[in-house]
């Protein structure tokens, strides 16, 4: 074996586990965007439930509901689903 042959092995081995590595943040990045898209329906909807200084059961209704979206959201970010 020459040194180019295990320069190649090694090569070879590092992309191996770096495309593992990868694969692996690149789910946990996609859940990052679904949470980051929950909380961000989240904050709409209070916004505009709010712009009237008033509450009414649909927008408490509303809220509620992208919250239980964003908990659920965060729940499959850290896997306690």
């Amino acid at each position: 074996m020459d040194w180019t042959t295990i320069v190649s092995a090694v090569l070879g081995l590092v992309a191996v586990v770096f495309g593992g590595f990868w694969l692996k943040a690149k789910g946990k990045l996609s859940q990052v965007v679904v949470l980051a898209k929950e909380t961000h329906d989240l904050i709409d909807v209070a916004i505009g439930a709010l712009e009237d200084n008033a509450l009414d059961k649909t927008e408490v209704e509303a809220i509620k509901k992208e919250a239980l979206e964003v908990k659920a959201a965060w729940k499959v970010l850290v896997g306690k689903v």
